[in-house]
Order: structure tokens, then C-alpha cells, then sequence
């Protein structure tokens, strides 16, 4: 996985460009599952947008490059931004367990965190965005390390926490996904097919 940052005084406005979904009611601390599409309304990507900050963004995609597409855009937009691809790594706790282990972890006040949004913690100095998101239709989290040379602690934290309740470490759950409806982009869609095909509609504004 991999993260597209966009900064700058019109990040917000030139995150709008790039997807059919309404964001003018995005504010920050919260995630959207957005749609980047084509000038034919070809699908480029499915990814989660966060919003960090009032003029920060992140665009957090599994596959293809839309570092490249949206430098490409941004060139002639006249818009103020930067864009570029942050050391930020994410992980994944998937399971309807790993409620508990978030709590293990950072105590009772992570169980606040709603579905879609995200906040900024910091697990014994180590940096993390963490959002309530996921590909899978359990309970989960997403834990974005934002200092790449804490990676081996912050497993062993994880993997300490979760030892009493099973956890194992692994791949998606190709087989959730699909029982939840959540489509992979190359294998369910690509830039030759538009949102309204796939029944994405409530996607386009």
C-alpha cells in the first residue's frame, strides 16, 4: 500500500478534481472511500482519502499510480499543491477481535473512533495515524507507522498485545472481502469500467 500526499492552500480543492464524490462535507479527521476516474469516466482507483489536516491529504491505494496521475492533473490546474508520496507505512488489524487488542494497545479511548475516521496516537513514542478502516466487512483498523525505522517494534508490540486473543499474522482475507461486497481493483474493475456498471453510483455526485 502505498500513500499520494497532497498539500497546500487549494489541497482540498484540487482533491475534489480528481473524484466524482461530493467532499464538501469531508472535515478533517475523517476517511471517504472515493472513486478516481478518467476523463471518460474510467475507473483509475478505489481508495480511501484521509484528511489530516485542512490542507492535507493522504490518498491511500493498494495499486496504481496515482502519485503520477495527479502530479499529471495538478500541471496545468494553476491550483497550489504539493504532492509527493510520504515514508508512511500501513498495517492492518482485521478481525472482530481486534477491537480488544486496539484497546490492549492504546486503552479505552481508541473504542471512540468511529467507523471512517481516523486520529493521530503514538504507541510508546512510536508515530501512527490510525483509522477505522479496512479491507475486510469485520470490526478493524488501519495503523499507518509513520517512521519507518520503528516497523519491527511496533510488530512485536501488535503481536505481544494480540497473543492472549489468537492473533496470526497474514494475508487479506480475499474470501471477507468478497462476502462483503468490496471490490479489488485489476480483478473486479479497471479504467475500462465506470462506476455506474459496477453499482458504485452512490460515488458520483
Amino acid at each position: 500500500e502505498r500513500q499520494v500526499e497532497i498539500t497546500g492552500p487549494d489541497a482540498a480543492k484540487f482533491v475534489q478534481m480528481l473524484t466524482p464524490r461530493d467532499l464538501s462535507k469531508m472535515v478533517v479527521g475523517q476517511c471517504k472511500y472515493i472513486l478516481i476516474t478518467n476523463a471518460d469516466g474510467g475507473i483509475l482507483n478505489d481508495p480511501i482519502l484521509l484528511r489530516l489536516a485542512e490542507n492535507h491529504f493522504w490518498i491511500s491505494l493498494a495499486d496504481s499510480d496515482i502519485l503520477l496521475w495527479a502530479q499529471g492533473v495538478a500541471v496545468h490546474s494553476g491550483m497550489d499543491v504539493t504532492i509527493g508520496e510520504p515514508d508512511v507505512s500501513p498495517l492492518q488489524l482485521q478481525g472482530p477481535k481486534s477491537g480488544e487488542i486496539m484497546r490492549a494497545l492504546f486503552g479505552d479511548s481508541i473504542m471512540d473512533l468511529k467507523y471512517y475516521w481516523l486520529r493521530e496516537v503514538n504507541l510508546d513514542g512510536i508515530p501512527l495515524i490510525v483509522s477505522r478502516t479496512g479491507w475486510s466487512s469485520e470490526l478493524g483498523y488501519e495503523l499507518y507507522l509513520q517512521d519507518g525505522s520503528r516497523g519491527d517494534e511496533l510488530w512485536e508490540k501488535i503481536m505481544a498485545a494480540g497473543e492472549p486473543l489468537g492473533l496470526r499474522p497474514g494475508h487479506t482475507s480475499t474470501i471477507r472481502r468478497i462476502e462483503g461486497g468490496m471490490l479489488s481493483y485489476h480483478a473486479d474493475m479497471t479504467a475500462e469500467n465506470n462506476p455506474f456498471e459496477l453499482g458504485l453510483d452512490r460515488l458520483v455526485d
